[in-house]
């Protein structure tokens, strides 16, 4: 299904973003992964040139939205068909830090990076017969609260950071499968189950202690790689949209994740932040 399909991979450099780059290498796929420095992105080549997959790794910052313009400008050269987007990068940020236009970076690189990556590359998404877009979320968005008046203030705690990043993705998914109704592109979103990552590793040495705790207690990469992939080939097989799934289950969000008034709220919002007209078209 996958064999010479153009796949593009956010956090592709570890966890379960190389993993998952390793299965669709295994599976033919021409990838394009995106990892947050060069050095990472050179380390991630090392560890996949013995597959002898079809994989370029290439850098962008996501709370950085100059990065995320000037990444996809090359992507629009090389690529004017993308079959698949896996937004798939994530982070924690134990202590309050702001991107370039002054929103909390934990929201910035979970959603708002993506958000921004994504309407940029619709157009070649839609150049393709079919393509999917896979939201790798969260069950934490159970916890989350969203209120849009306060992205850029520091009274938030690490946790409730992380838990509202996870709701917006959850809330965008839903929002844009509505607004891609008709067309040949769909999107879902998926929690990939406690997956021992490096979602705290830019955090100093304590965050390199809780990786490493985090990485004893929770599920292998590899697991939640697998759970992306299932994803990816149910949506090849059928016209799922605007779904959630947990490991593997297609399962019925919380009522405050299905908020219409708060998902168009968001979706205003990010357009006007990532300074983009609310329409699609």
């Amino acid at each position: 299904m996958l064999k010479n399909k153009n796949v593009l991979l956010t956090g592709a450099t570890s966890g379960i973003g190389i993993e998952t780059a390793k299965l669709l290498i295994t599976e033919g796929a021409k990838i394009i992964g995106i990892g947050s420095s060069k050095t990472s992105c050179a380390n991630a080549y090392k560890k996949l040139e013995d597959l002898k997959g079809n994989i370029t790794f290439i850098e962008c910052d996501l709370s950085d939205q100059d990065a995320i313009h000037n990444v996809t400008g090359l992507i629009n050269e090389q690529f004017t068909e993308l079959d698949c987007l896996i937004n798939n990068a994530g982070a924690i940020y134990l202590k309050f830090h702001q991107d370039k236009i002054g929103i909390e970076k934990t929201f910035s690189v979970n959603y708002l990076g993506h958000y921004l990556l994504t309407r940029l590359l619709l157009p070649n998404l839609m150049n393709a017969p079919k393509s999917i877009i896979v939201n790798v979320t969260s069950v934490a968005y159970k916890s989350g609260s969203l209120n849009l008046d306060e992205l850029r203030s520091p009274n938030i705690t690490a946790k409730d950071a992380y838990t509202r990043s996870k709701l917006a993705q959850v809330l965008f998914t839903q929002t844009l499968a509505k607004k891609l109704k008709g067309s040949t592109v769909s999107v879902n979103c998926l929690h990939p189950g406690l997956i021992g990552t490096n979602l705290l590793s830019k955090n100093g040495l304590i965050g390199s202690i809780l990786t490493a705790a985090h990485k004893i207690v929770g599920r292998s990469a590899k697991h939640g790689a697998e759970q992306v992939m299932y994803n990816v080939r149910l949506m090849g097989q059928n016209d799922t949209n605007g779904q959630y799934y947990s490991n593997s289950k297609n399962e019925k969000l919380l009522p405050h994740a299905v908020d219409n008034q708060t998902a168009e709220g968001l979706w205003e919002i990010s357009s006007k932040l990532c300074d983009l007209p609310i329409e699609l078209v």
